[in-house]
């Protein structure tokens, strides 16, 4: 830091002003020089407060980098513009939110996987006698069977999710299943959101085999698709209609705007159960289980992302591949046991 001299005359000050680098005011009798982009920065907060300044670089005997510089009278004021700048705009992971400005992903991941999911319950509906393949058998090696689910027979927790027991039945969950996947990949991607979707439909399915016991039994995707139902009002917890939760929000009141913006979802998610039916055939227990699981992995991924931001685009397409691999792996599993 420089001194000043003693007592300067005004002459002096009007005509030869001594110039003082800022960073020793701000940072410290030992701060170095400043990087480029922090040079720019300072520069820029003092030109809009109207404070006269200087940017120079510094040569290497020096230590390199950048000072910025101004008069010693405005030394206080250009710290405390500087600083104030720093503190109001510190970051505030309160205020952090899911932007929801253009969609991450688009429909089609999300066609894609639902297409097969149709395919295969058409093939699997076919009879091939050569292969010794009928559908009973596949309903025997993959429905949600909780006596040999708690026997060790985990891979039922996700191939349970790819059989149906009609048209109807697969067609209600691409369609509306389909939906609530579709909304929650524009917020997190398609790749973390189906894999987060099959996850609350294997925990579901894990719960309510616990919950109902060794003589339950189901099929469907259905789970899935309340988990992500859930999923999809976890998130919107994290994205209040592109409001952001302010500092002085009190807690209650933030549990409360959760709440809104998860029933939304689940109301539509009740249309699913409507189409369905409530008879004796319809897992209720899957659906509320596979819902509570969804807004357990969703809080857990807004929660992440709103601190480490959204996968990239690589990363995206192997969460994807990932997840549609997990009921295959189910299925090979099932098959060489």
């Amino acid at each position: 830091m420089h001194s000043s001299p003693a007592n300067p005359g005004f002459l002096g000050r009007a005509f030869q002003p001594l110039w003082i680098d800022l960073a020793p005011f701000i940072r410290g009798e030992d701060s170095v020089g400043l990087s480029h982009q922090e040079a720019k920065l300072w520069a820029l907060i003092l030109a809009s407060r109207h404070v006269p300044h200087k940017l120079q670089r510094l040569p290497v005997s020096q230590g390199g980098g950048y000072t910025v510089q101004v008069q010693e009278w405005f030394a206080d004021r250009a710290k405390g513009e500087i600083l104030l700048y720093f503190e109001e705009n510190k970051p505030d992971w309160r205020k952090i939110t899911l932007v929801d400005l253009r969609p991450v992903s688009g429909l089609e991941p999300t066609m894609y996987a639902l297409v097969m999911l149709v395919l295969f319950y058409w093939v699997y509906n076919r009879t091939f006698p050569r292969l010794g393949l009928y559908p009973a058998l596949w309903t025997k090696l993959g429905s949600a069977d909780a006596g040999a689910i708690l026997s060790g027979e985990w891979w039922r927790l996700a191939t349970a999710l790819t059989l149906h027991g009609s048209g109807p039945h697969v067609a209600g969950n691409a369609i509306i299943g389909g939906v609530f996947i579709w909304l929650a990949s524009r917020r997190l991607g398609a790749g973390l959101t189906w894999l987060l979707t099959f996850g609350a439909g294997i925990f579901g399915n894990l719960i309510n085999s616990m919950v109902l016991g060794v003589h339950h039994n189901a099929i469907g995707f259905s789970t899935a698709t309340f988990g992500a139902a859930g999923v999809l009002a976890a998130i919107s917890s994290f994205h209040m209609g592109g409001r952001r939760y302010a500092s002085d929000r009190g807690r209650i009141q933030r549990v409360f705007d959760f709440i809104r913006s998860a029933l939304i979802p689940f109301g539509a998610g009740l249309g699913l159960l409507a189409m369905l039916g409530a008879g004796e055939e319809t897992d209720l227990g899957a659906h509320l289980f596979g819902f509570l699981s969804g807004i357990g992995f969703g809080l857990c991924a807004g929660f992440i992302t709103t601190r480490i931001g959204l996968p990239g685009k690589r990363t995206d397409d192997w969460l994807y591949v990932t997840a549609l691999a997990v009921p295959v792996f189910a299925w090979g599993w099932a098959w060489v046991t």
